[in-house]
């Protein structure tokens, strides 16, 4: 109990319906009825309506583009997983007894896990209260985002469409692993040349793929 304690005053919410916070803590691994895959998705849209907020706020006058890269970087399982281990989720979370390193928990499941405390947060105390917490998690994020980030696969569709060529499509050719640690390869395919992607989820895959057809195009072309 101690430990929950210490882990709700780093996440700054005390909750009132502690069962609320238990089920957060339960990922999917353990093939429970109640495990944290409704409040990771709840925990999804909450996050993403809260920072959507803050950078309409923060960059009013932005184009619509700009706003949305800059989305999905904040929101993305990349800056979850840096959130979750800030809090050190980690100690908390209960998982299948198969996964056996508490310090080397695969980034899908801190990022689920983060993602399902916002959730339990909002249907315990309401947005006001997530959207607070996510403001004070995730100020630095927000401040250390200087630039408009562009991500991989954004890179790679302005430089074929620059071209005259059509965006690349993305299949999955390969996936497995336990539910909990998923391994995914992805194919890109375009006008000017095909890579492959791996990744603990499709987008990583994606994203692999294309910067790896990017610097291949590059290379080619001598840029």
């Amino acid at each position: 109990m101690a430990s929950l304690d210490r882990f709700q005053e780093t996440i700054g919410h005390r909750f009132t319906d502690i069962n609320l916070l238990h089920r957060a803590l339960r990922h999917a691994s353990l093939n429970v009825d109640d495990d944290n895959e409704a409040l990771e998705f709840l925990g999804d849209r909450v996050l993403g309506l809260a920072i959507s907020q803050t950078l309409v706020a923060r960059y009013p006058t932005e184009a619509e583009g700009a706003l949305s890269r800059r989305l999905s970087q904040l929101v993305s399982g990349k800056t979850c997983v840096k959130v979750a281990k800030g809090w050190d989720i980690a100690a908390v979370l209960k998982t299948d007894s198969g996964i056996q390193n508490r310090n080397k928990l695969p980034d899908a499941i801190l990022a689920d896990a983060c993602e399902a405390i916002l959730g339990a947060v909002f249907l315990d105390a309401g947005f006001d209260k997530a959207h607070a917490i996510i403001s004070t998690h995730w100020a630095d994020l927000l401040d250390d985002q200087a630039d408009v980030p562009i991500d991989n696969k954004t890179a790679l569709q302005e430089y074929l469409a620059k071209r005259g060529h059509d965006f690349p499509t993305y299949e999955i050719i390969a996936q497995s692993g336990a539910a909990h640690a998923p391994h995914f390869t992805v194919a890109t395919n375009s006008a000017l040349g095909t890579a492959q992607g791996e990744g603990q989820s499709r987008k990583k895959a994606e994203q692999k793929a294309a910067s790896d057809l990017l610097m291949q195009l590059k290379k080619e072309h001598g840029e």
